[in-house]
């Protein structure tokens, strides 16, 4: 018998819904999303900085670009890479702005010139592309297309949010969150100074004020409260990644008194890394019991251990094989902070395992991740070849196992890597959900004026 041709779509429309529904993860609802999403791209920093090349454009796949991932000044954001892109289907890129900019004018102008750069590229390739100002936009784009998604973010807010006014100028663009601070204190607080020449250089005045007795005095200014205000009331999440010890416990005081929830998307685990980056247990608990998430840097390069806490330092040496510098070093961390969420702070929230949860309250302890490119760091070398630390090759060969984390486009292999060496990623595929659920928190707490 023939179907009539509206009557037969709406069948395999109806079938294919069905079969969705029959087939989809017990607990997960029908538009909640299960996504790989990079927290922080930089695919603009050409535009504040010249000498990076320019992001967003496509090579020719006859002649690719020669890349290492020793690239902390060179681009790396082509367009080919981040096109059906496995190992991340949403991208949040965020803006730079240079660090010692004094001008609001010009501030405002180069975040603006960022933000349209990325929607201009989007609307030139509308079959690939597409920018998402809203998490109701990402959630539909997420189940009724094939596209790579953007959405934006600021990542350093000196001189850009001086006024409600500004912050809500900023969630119009659909800005999801800002953060704060950046590599340099400002007029809102005091940034988190990593071991090392460099980092001390660049904020050079933080430097001085943490030598000489004013390391007191480096905590959350007045007007970093007021620009936390503001942009919770433009329904803008707060990134509290970068700032300084005291400005980070000033952070959450103040959020947590003002019921604002914090994330912090690229800082990492003091256990581990114990320097000003790093997350105390402390702040973790704070973060997750305020209702927001963290995320951590994927580059092996940024996560290397730094004076670990005993415990954590003799199981580093009681692996069989560990790479410095490689994706073991993400590895090694993710699952120490899992191990904290699921084993300490879920049990004396619930008495019960983490595995017993509904879906729904697991992804409330979800852990994301920030590849960074382009955001002045190298990432994970390989664990074979001559710059691993292995020989040999691996099997199956991987790219990355052999040439490193060297462009967004491997992040698939990223994945796949961890996976065959049975480590649980559903924490961070659950981060795309709690993220678009705490955007719609704040979106639907906006202050209306």
């Amino acid at each position: 018998m023939l179907i009539p041709v509206n009557l037969g779509r709406s069948f395999w429309a109806v079938f294919l819904l069905w079969l969705g529904v029959l087939l989809r993860p017990e607990g997960i609802a029908a538009q909640e999303v299960r996504e790989f999403m990079d927290l922080q791209i930089h695919t603009t920093m050409h535009i504040p900085y010249w000498f990076f090349g320019d992001g967003l454009e496509y090579f020719d796949p006859e002649d690719p670009p020669k890349l290492k991932n020793k690239h902390r000044f060179k681009n790396v954001n082509y367009a080919n890479f981040l096109e059906d892109n496995p190992g991340a289907r949403i991208f949040v890129n965020g803006t730079i702005l240079p660090e010692l900019i004094a001008s609001k004018k010009r501030a405002r102008r180069l975040t603006l010139e960022q933000i349209r750069y990325v929607n201009d590229f989007a609307d030139a390739h509308p079959d690939k592309f597409v920018v998402a100002r809203t998490p109701e936009k990402v959630r539909r784009y997420v189940h009724e297309t094939d596209k790579t998604i953007f959405i934006h973010s600021i990542e350093g807010a000196k001189r850009l949010i001086n006024s409600a006014e500004d912050a809500r100028f900023w969630a119009d663009q659909g800005v999801a969150f800002v953060t704060l601070l950046h590599l340099v204190d400002t007029e809102h607080g005091a940034s988190g100074i990593k071991p090392g020449f460099l980092g001390g250089v660049i904020n050079f005045k933080g430097t001085f004020k943490k030598l000489f007795g004013a390391a007191k005095k480096r905590g959350l200014k007045e007007k970093g409260k007021q620009a936390i205000r503001w942009l919770a009331d433009a329904g803008i999440m707060i990134d509290i990644t970068h700032m300084s010890e005291l400005t980070r416990r000033d952070a959450l005081d103040f959020m947590e008194a003002e019921n604002i929830p914090p994330i912090a998307t690229h800082d990492l685990f003091r256990p581990i890394q114990q320097h000003a980056r790093g997350l105390s247990r402390e702040d973790i608990r704070r973060i997750y019991q305020q209702g927001g998430f963290i995320a951590l840097p994927l580059s092996g390069e940024v996560l290397e251990p730094y004076r670990p806490e005993a415990p954590y330092q003799q199981m580093l040496e009681q692996l069989d094989r560990h790479c410095t510098g490689s994706i073991d070093e993400f590895k090694f961390t993710y699952q120490a902070v899992k191990s904290f969420l699921e084993n300490e702070l879920v049990l004396s929230n619930y008495q019960e395992p983490f595995s017993d949860l509904p879906e729904a309250q697991k992804v409330d302890w979800a852990i994301g991740f920030q590849s960074d490119f382009n955001g002045w760091l190298s990432h994970s070398r390989p664990r074979y070849g001559e710059r691993g630390c292995y020989e040999g090759r691996p099997y199956p060969l991987q790219q990355l196992e052999v040439q490193g984390l060297v462009h967004p486009g491997l992040l698939g292999e990223h994945w796949e890597v961890l996976r065959a060496e049975e480590v649980d990623l559903e924490p961070i595929r659950r981060a795309s959900e709690k993220f678009l659920q705490l955007w719609q928190h704040f979106m639907d707490h906006r202050q209306q004026n």
